[in-house]
């Protein structure tokens, strides 16, 4: 009995409040039917035909998808198929492209899936489910509920099958992988399209428990060389111990001695840089104490001054006064101490301050005394204040050289202590480890070779059991090949001239980087212009471009119609229109509309962009009844928001697009 695998079957699509499908005054939004048979969705760059069929996309696999790992690696086989959940970031995919950040965008599908209709509801700013109705039954909206059912519908074993499911089969992306040409990708595809659910999973976790074994091998191995190599070195390095060890203990009580002579170097100097920094301030606060003291002295003389001669001209007075300011001329500015020291005497005996004569004045005899004591006073203050100020200098010049001294001794002492370190260093990693800890690591390295050999004996009995179940499953897909063979040279026969067949092969897979087993996949023969029969066409580079991608799509299709055993399926295709010459463009439109022919079991969309040639009017005349073309056609220009493309050039559109209309319908 074969297995029940049900394919979608899209029936609606409504877009409501979305920036770049406004819509129309009378119709906003967009809302797309999908009949039996083909939808054609047609526009220009940048009109939304990808975002279209993205979406679609979206609304059956939600803010979840395969790891990008996975996707991009080169054998399926090797990857890990579970579903993980998109970053805030790319659920914002819709989001990103309008203005208002799609705050209250909602899109609505109906779809068919295994005899059941499903409603499902998503925001479009961030996917997540907004309500789901079952056969019109309103169910909580939980994202793990909807895995359940979309899962158990479609008759495969996990949600991560799914999501490959819907990438390898229902659309058909410019990621897509070339399944006639991978055999990693058909073997999961063939897993969980041919095999039970509960044997597709077993399939499955046994072959990630034997990838995750092979890993777990490899990295002991590496563990266990690494190791091997320390012992062994250690064991060589046994010969050179005794002199390595000499110099060692030569060199240490060196390194401690001059690290002891750091240490009271470092305190010493704090010591140094204290004092130096005391006799700093104390010279600034008796370099303060002078200046203060010379002002005092200058202004017990100039009031001597006014008192000898209370009625002399200001200017006599002035020019006195200016003769002993700080033992300087005022005229030359000559240093002349002893000028002022005259005064200062010729002042204190009561003589004239001018001539040093003995005064009879008797306003020369009235100074009073108090003035003259205050200024011998002053005086002796200033001396001493100053002798304080050059000892200050002599004891800073004398720390600040002691501190420079003792600093260049510390950055010497310091290379060289660092020298002495770096050796030692190299030295000690070169002595053998201590005859505890040797064995130790030979003790470690027993039981990590009795872990390897262990888990390589397990590896083995599971790649047996693996390999047992592979047969069978071989066998179970054995009996569809011919169904699968018969459905893809109808399809690809009807693409191309040239004779194709697909050839069941058995060959050597890879599983991990220790074990091999014997599988089976599809090759592909065909024949060709330098060939007189047919040939083995080893992978996609064997074949034109325009070749691949129908080679590639009617294995698809063959797939949808044996795996559906004919109930019916969805197959998006997002611009096929690339590489195509004018007479391929007819056959490619026929075997496409034979696939999704009106009244049929499947719903084939097409998006393409507006482009001369005869894809699109091939497809019209025969995917679209004239009577059905409003809900066969979509033209993007009515919907969605112009590019300036479209602003400028949307005549030229509009009559292409009529231009086309009238070749389909009018032949």
């Amino acid at each position: 009995m074969h297995n029940a695998i049900h394919f979608p079957i899209v029936q609606h699509l409504s877009v409501n409040d979305y920036g770049l499908y406004p819509g129309t005054p009378s119709k906003p939004g967009l809302e797309l039917d999908f009949s039996p048979g083909l939808t054609l969705v047609v526009g220009t760059n940048g009109l939304g035909k990808t975002t279209l069929a993205t979406l679609l996309f979206r609304m059956l696999s939600g803010p979840f998808d395969l790891s990008g790992n996975t996707l991009s690696s080169t054998e399926l086989g090797g990857a890990s198929l579970d579903a993980i959940q998109l970053s805030s970031r790319a659920r914002s995919m819709f989001a990103d492209r309008v203005s208002d950040r799609a705050a209250n965008a909602v899109a609505v599908l109906d779809v068919e899936l295994g005899g059941k209709m499903l409603q499902i509801s998503r925001s479009m700013k961030t996917l997540t489910l907004s309500r789901l109705t079952v056969d019109g039954a309103d169910v909580a909206p939980n994202e793990a509920d909807l895995h359940g059912i979309l899962v158990e519908l479609s008759g495969l074993s996990s949600y991560g099958d799914w999501l490959m499911f819907l990438r390898q089969l229902v659309f058909y992306f410019e990621d897509r992988r070339s399944l006639v040409w991978d055999a990693s990708a058909q073997h999961q595809v063939f897993r969980m399209l041919f095999l039970p659910p509960a044997e597709s999973k077993e399939l499955y976790e046994e072959e990630r428990r034997i990838l995750e074994m092979d890993s777990r091998i490899r990295n002991d191995r590496a563990a266990l060389t690494r190791l091997q190599d320390r012992v062994a070195k250690d064991d060589e390095k046994q010969s050179q111990g005794e002199e390595l060890g000499g110099r060692v203990q030569s060199l240490e009580p060196l390194q401690l001695r001059d690290e002891a002579k750091r240490a009271q170097l470092i305190k010493d100097i704090d010591e140094v840089d204290e004092q130096r920094r005391s006799l700093r301030r104390q010279l600034l606060e008796a370099e303060d104490h002078a200046s203060r003291l010379q002002e005092q002295l200058e202004d017990v003389r100039l009031r001597i001054i006014h008192d000898q001669f209370p009625t002399k001209a200001e200017t006599a007075k002035y020019l006195l006064s200016l003769l002993m300011l700080d033992g300087k001329c005022a005229v030359c500015s000559s240093e002349h101490p002893g000028l002022a020291e005259a005064l200062d005497e010729r002042i204190s005996h009561a003589q004239c301050v001018l001539c040093g004569s003995p005064s009879n004045d008797d306003h020369l005899e009235q100074i009073p005394a108090a003035d003259v004591e205050s200024l011998d006073s002053i005086r002796d203050a200033l001396e001493r204040s100053r002798i304080r100020v050059e000892q200050l200098q002599i004891e800073l010049t004398a720390a600040s050289g002691s501190y420079e001294v003792q600093s260049n001794h510390l950055i010497q002492l310091t290379d060289q202590i660092k020298g002495r370190e770096q050796l030692l260093s190299t030295l000690r990693q070169a002595l053998p480890e201590k005859e505890d800890k040797q064995l130790q690591a030979k003790n470690e390295l027993g039981a990590l070779q009795s872990k390897v050999d262990q888990d390589r004996i397990e590896l083995d009995v599971l790649t047996a059991a693996f390999i047992r179940r592979t047969q069978a499953f071989n066998e179970r897909v054995q009996a569809r090949v011919s169904e699968i063979k018969l459905a893809f040279g109808t399809y690809a026969e009807g693409f191309l001239y040239e004779t194709v067949a697909l050839k069941w092969t058995p060959r050597m897979r890879r599983l991990g980087q220790l074990q091999k087993i014997d599988s089976a996949s599809f090759e592909l023969d065909m024949g060709g212009t330098d060939f007189e029969a047919v040939h083995r066409r080893e992978g996609p580079g064997a074949v034109s471009e325009s070749q691949r991608e129908f080679i590639d799509l009617a294995f698809r299709m063959a797939l949808i119609e044996v795996a559906g055993q004919g109930a019916g399926g969805t197959l998006v295709i997002d611009a096929p229109e690339s590489s195509l010459d004018a007479v391929f463009v007819e056959r490619a439109a026929a075997v496409l509309c034979r696939f999704g022919r009106a009244g049929g079991p499947n719903r084939l969309m097409i998006a393409s962009n507006l482009v001369d040639g005869r894809l699109l009017p091939e497809l019209i005349r025969l995917g679209v009844p004239e009577a059905e073309q409003d809900q066969r056609l979509l033209n993007l220009l009515d919907v969605a928001v112009p590019t300036a493309a479209v602003r400028v050039e949307e005549g030229k559109y509009r009559a292409e697009w009529a231009d086309i209309l009238k070749q389909g319908f009018n032949g």
